[in-house]
């Protein structure tokens, strides 16, 4: 692949424009791209919802890709995506054994696995204490798991409640308030609207294809957001304070917040 071109590809990933992507890819004949092209559409094919074919294109360089964890995580995202969550646990296995620090990797690893668990052991999976010792391993695993992803977010919480809905809130007012006061003369707060308005402008310009599943209802001294979807908050959650910890990031994306 060109440096140029290779440049201009990783530029519009990070910009969350992957239409671009896919579309100056398809101005390159299928015989003259290389292994990196190919991983780049397939990765843009998986950010824009289109997994099958994010796949067919994963295939064609599957010889290449055999050492590669990233090949076998973008494998794996778009098997999970589709819910065929015993090929997503291949794959995804096959990822964490090349690279296992790849947190998210073993993240997905251990979200398919309990997918699959779901399915054929319902009842195991009830609130219920289980006298069986494997389920109790595994209900500890989940549990660690649950609380690592907690402490990843904080200072954000993480709700879970009797109706099996989910919800992410902030008491406001501390955390990142510098942001907001860098706009206190339009009328900025930092209050619990305000952190809607820009989890608002993070949803629709960073994960377009989570708004029809997190919800915003924030109070003054609260921000809140919710879903039914415990899969979609949670990746919204872990997406939103990774961009809170960027501060050139969270203060490019409060440019483009509305007041409300």
């Amino acid at each position: 692949m060109e440096k140029n071109l290779l440049e201009q590809l990783t530029l519009w990933h990070d910009n969350d424009e992957f239409e671009k992507i896919v579309g100056k890819i398809a101005e390159i004949p299928e015989q003259e791209r290389d292994y990196d092209v190919v991983s780049h559409l397939a990765r843009a094919l998986n950010n824009l919802d289109r997994y099958e074919e994010a796949l067919q294109q994963l295939w064609t360089i599957k010889t290449e890709g055999e050492h590669d964890p990233l090949w076998h995580f973008r494998v794996g995202y778009a098997y999970y995506s589709l819910s065929q969550y015993e090929d997503a646990v291949n794959a995804f296995e096959m990822a964490n054994k090349l690279d296992p620090e790849d947190e998210d990797a073993e993240m997905l690893l251990k979200w398919s696995r309990h997918e699959i668990d779901i399915i054929t052991n319902p009842q195991e999976n009830s609130m219920a204490v289980q006298p069986n010792a494997i389920a109790s391993v595994k209900n500890d695993t989940l549990a660690n798991e649950l609380n690592n992803f907690k402490e990843r977010i904080k200072p954000f919480q993480f709700i879970e409640h009797d109706s099996g809905n989910v919800s992410m809130i902030l008491n406001v007012g501390v955390y990142k308030d510098e942001v907001f006061q860098t706009r206190a003369d339009e009328g900025f707060e930092g209050n619990g609207y305000d952190w809607e308005s820009l989890a608002v402008v993070f949803l629709v310009e960073k994960m377009p294809h989570l708004e029809d599943s997190v919800h915003f209802d924030p109070e003054a001294d609260m921000f809140c957001a919710y879903s039914d979807h415990r899969e979609a908050l949670q990746k919204f959650a872990i997406g939103f304070k990774d961009a809170c910890e960027d501060d050139a990031v969270i203060r490019d994306l409060f440019s483009r917040a509305e007041l409300d």
